[in-house]
């Protein structure tokens, strides 16, 4: 469709707009990772880190660490772009104005924007998760092979390995879809294997190298934040906040507890295949990583998944809405107007801040030669500082946090709230830096700097 075309011009714009500026550490961390390596396999044995989305480094292998920002950030582009027709493919059985509907949302809700301009794997994970689920529904008709099912999941799993989160999800519904149409165990435990089985025999090569390189290098997580209801409730409900573009006034719960009843209640009066699929996802998957206490769910990235197949439910309810001719169809223009603004809010202040500054930082170090340079956050701070000062060819040291005042270096990286940094700070041992520069980001990504020179 011409719509479609024409809306997936606007997010592949979108999308171009928001690769501007430079890498921030997740980014730089990746291409730290495949620096050393010396052939393309070593990327699945190797590099046994959290950091490590398997697509993403092979091509930021290939491309080089000297390619630009927005070539760098090329293949999520692309996945990206992808991901809009992947909606509105994932929504066509429920009508033209669901695929519209899908289109628009994927094209322009921000962590969509976010993620499909930034080169880490998240692009590829959201962009296969609907892929999977549109072969899915297929293969249960009878209308696709198990082949094209292994080969999406494959592939997000390339991308990112939360997708096993997908898989799971795809595989419990498929269970619970079977058995509703059979009322036998036996049955429905024979049908999902038959299902599945091609994707688990495609995954095990991937598998085998995976715990091999772990046996041999271990396996490396960037950082892990301990679990609590409340960071549960900041990510999982942050994520809703962005993908809808609601205010910020809106509670964390709250926006999770809407979003988790409005998919319930659908579901009791809906008589859709999908309805049980949304919640076991929406609902489901979520409670369970809580009940786990699995770590680093503050971050909303990590509810991806379940961000996606919200984004995805509530296209289809509102293009059933806007295929009625009453106040339905009023309700649905409404509400995806509130969402197109929220959005558009939310890419204004991205766009605006993007994921931090830091190549002027470095170049104001290094302008007068050599800089010496201490930060509160010293291993992610020096990870990014050596990157940009290797661009230009320039000479960075960092002292430890705790040497200071033997030490005296000349700057001073503080990394947090910027409205939280004194324009003075004094160590208390004859030493006084002075505010000279700031970065400040926006959103899901990124690192707030403010950059102190010594005085005197």
């Amino acid at each position: 469709m011409l719509a479609i075309l024409a809306i997936a011009g606007a997010g592949l714009i979108l999308r171009l707009l928001g690769a501007r500026g430079d890498l921030w550490q997740d980014e730089i961390w990746t291409l730290t990772l495949v620096e050393p390596l010396t052939s393309i396999d070593q990327i699945f044995w190797r590099v046994n880190h959290d950091n490590n989305h398997f697509l993403n480094s092979i091509y930021l292998y290939l491309i080089g660490p000297d390619a630009s920002p927005l070539v760098q950030r090329g293949l999520s582009i692309l996945l990206g772009l992808g991901t809009i027709f992947a909606a509105a493919m994932a929504a066509a059985p429920r009508g033209r104005g669901a695929m519209v509907v899908a289109s628009v949302l994927f094209s322009v809700s921000y962590p969509m924007v976010h993620f499909g301009s930034e080169a880490r794997g998240y692009a590829g994970l959201i962009l296969f998760s609907l892929l999977s689920l549109a072969v899915l529904e297929r293969r249960l008709d009878g209308r696709c092979s198990g082949i094209a099912l292994a080969a999406t999941i494959l592939f997000g799993l390339l991308s990112h390995l939360t997708m096993i989160e997908m898989a799971a999800t795809l595989a419990i519904w498929t269970a619970w879809v079977i058995w509703r149409r059979t009322g036998r165990v036996g049955r429905t435990v024979i049908d999902v294997g038959r299902i599945f089985l091609p994707s688990f025999l495609v995954l095990l090569p991937l598998a085998v190298c995976m715990v091999a390189g772990a046996r041999l290098f271990g396996f490396h997580i960037g950082g892990l934040l301990p679990f609590t209801w409340a960071a549960f409730a900041q990510g999982y409900g942050g994520l809703i906040r962005y993908l809808f573009g609601l205010p910020s006034w809106i509670g964390d719960w709250t926006c999770i507890g809407l979003a988790c009843g409005l998919v319930c209640t659908s579901a009791v009066i809906s008589r859709d295949r999908r309805a049980s699929l949304y919640v076991i996802g929406i609902l489901g998957l979520p409670l369970v990583m809580g009940m786990a206490h699995l770590p680093n769910l503050a971050f909303p990235r990590y509810f991806l998944i379940s961000g996606t197949l919200l984004l995805l439910w509530t296209a289809e309810t509102m293009g059933r809405a806007f295929e009625d001719r009453g106040i339905n169809r009023l309700l649905a223009i409404g509400a995806l107007g509130l969402m197109l603004s929220g959005s558009a809010l939310s890419l204004l202040q991205f766009y605006q801040y993007g994921r931090g500054s830091y190549a002027a930082m470095v170049k104001q170090m290094t302008e007068e030669g050599a800089a010496v340079y201490a930060s509160n956050r010293a291993l992610r701070t020096a990870m990014v500082i050596d990157h940009f000062a290797a661009r230009t060819g320039s000479k960075v040291l960092i002292v430890p946090e705790d040497s200071l005042c033997l030490e005296r270096p000349a700057w001073l990286i503080i990394e947090g709230d910027l409205d939280k940094q004194a324009q003075q700070i004094d160590p208390g041992c004859a030493l006084a830096y002075e505010r000279v520069n700031a970065s400040r980001h926006w959103g899901l990504s990124g690192l707030s700097w403010t950059l102190y020179r010594l005085r005197g």
